[in-house]
């Protein structure tokens, strides 16, 4: 189904399980802040970025598997886009009314929300090109993952960014208490 293709998912899928890893020291991260707000936050901005890269690890797998067809994966590629939309609307509209980040709100609305919820799009279209075994099929969820990849690495940056600072903070704070 996805004829020299093998290579692409080889580096993705690998990639995508390595920035899971990461997401468990971005979490570490936010040992010192208020758990209500990291409650929220998880919703909003942790456990998307998991997702999103769990699609990628999925998809690279069923991909270079010889026991995948083209209905499995176009069928689980619409399932998948389905829940994938409905997690990022959530984010997206979470994010602009809770506006954990102040005046970067807007700034994060698109990252974690909207332009995810295109690939989303993009993965579920795939699907339906999958089904119906249109020749731009493979390359359509190509795009579509690589745009998860790429999105989930700004957001892992973009988090670590924001809350390493604030560790530092809470960690200067504690020993300044201790004296």
């Amino acid at each position: 189904m996805f004829k020299d293709w093998e290579n692409f998912y080889l580096i993705v899928g690998p990639s995508a399980g390595a920035l899971i890893g990461l997401m468990f020291v971005v979490v570490t991260l936010t040992s010192s802040r208020d758990r209500e707000q990291l409650e929220l936050g998880k919703h909003l901005y942790t456990s998307p970025i998991v997702f999103h890269l769990a699609v990628v690890l999925l998809f690279s797998g069923a991909a270079v598997a010889p026991t995948v067809d083209a209905r499995l994966f176009g069928g689980a590629s619409a399932v998948i886009a389905v829940i994938g939309l409905g997690l990022t609307i959530r984010s997206a509209v979470g994010i602009w009314r809770e506006k954990l980040s102040g005046p970067d709100s807007f700034f994060d609305m698109w990252w974690y929300g909207i332009i995810p919820a295109l690939a989303y799009v993009g993965l579920g279209a795939s699907g339906a090109a999958t089904l119906t075994e249109q020749s731009w099929s493979a390359s359509a969820v190509a795009v579509a993952l690589m745009v998860l990849l790429l999105v989930s690495i700004h957001a892992e940056w973009d988090l670590v960014t924001f809350l390493a600072p604030m560790a530092k903070e809470a960690e200067r704070k504690e020993r300044k208490a201790k004296r």
